[in-house]
């Protein structure tokens, strides 16, 4: 998102190239050399360095512990044979095949593009903000807000807001009308879009989003890696893979260790000094 009243731009490029870039105004350049959105950005790095970067890799440590210690679990066949895991398995391959298809892979481009402004459009409201334009199209879209944070930047990228809709859908027709075709259309639904979250994700994220290099890079990148493995260990949790207590003592593990490992190279740089 850009600052207040300008154009906030999620640019879907197929390439680098900056052909679609908007133009550097004499407004544009005045934001960029903003003494406080300077010393903003410099809390931004500092606060990646020192505390998102080391929790990305407490986070990743401590969910491999949980994944080696589920083998007993993954190795059954009844696991994957089991309805969620089976059908969500099957909702992530339909994806691939629809993928795999160039028509198809337009439409899914156009959906993706459509649920990110959407995204967009849902935190500027929920932070009080007020949408005045909304567009979309298979070369990008842009809301204009009154309203700019690093959430309504950056919430498409850790919001799969196709797979809610379609998990509140489901879930609300469950409660109503409980049958195992519904189990197998939510379940199967959940795998397509949360394959669909993760792979536009990671499509979009490497072509230079303006969302992302508002916040900073680094920043941007780290947080949206953090609540994407918030979600995932949530999902792994849900398929029994995982457990939240087992996740959570693993993670204070990890990071007990982190700190000592510091600790000593902290200790052997004084002694060499």
């Amino acid at each position: 998102m850009s600052a207040p009243g300008l154009l906030s731009r999620a640019q879907l490029r197929t390439s680098y190239l900056d052909e679609g870039s908007l133009p550097l105004t004499a407004e544009s350049a005045r934001e960029l050399i903003n003494p406080v959105r300077g010393m903003a950005r410099a809390w931004r790095l500092l606060l990646s360095l020192v505390v998102l970067l080391p929790l990305s890799v407490v986070a990743v440590f401590a969910l491999m512990i949980q994944i080696y210690h589920a083998r007993p679990v993954v190795e059954l066949a009844s696991f994957w044979l089991s309805v969620p895991v089976w059908h969500t398995l099957l909702g992530g391959f339909v994806l691939l095949v629809c993928l795999l298809r160039r028509e198809l892979r337009a439409v899914l481009l156009f959906l993706y593009v459509v649920g990110h402004e959407l995204t967009h459009a849902v935190a500027a409201l929920l932070c009080l903000g007020k949408v005045r334009r909304f567009r979309v199209g298979l070369d990008g879209g842009f809301i204009e807000t009154n309203k700019a944070n690093f959430f309504i930047a950056l919430s498409p990228y850790f919001v799969p807001i196709w797979m809610l809709l379609w998990l509140l859908i489901f879930w609300l027709i469950n409660e109503f009308h409980p049958s195992d075709e519904v189990q197998i259309c939510l379940y199967t639904g959940f795998g397509f879009w949360c394959c669909f979250h993760i792979y536009w994700t990671l499509w979009v994220i490497p072509r230079e989003q303006p969302d992302m290099i508002e916040n900073g890079v680094l920043f941007s990148s780290l947080l949206i890696f953090l609540l994407n493995m918030g979600m995932l260990i949530a999902v792994l949790a849900f398929f029994g893979i995982i457990t939240a207590e087992g996740y959570c003592s693993d993670f204070l593990y990890a990071a007990r260790r982190m700190m000592h490992t510091f600790a000593d190279v902290g200790e052997l740089l004084r002694r060499s000094l």
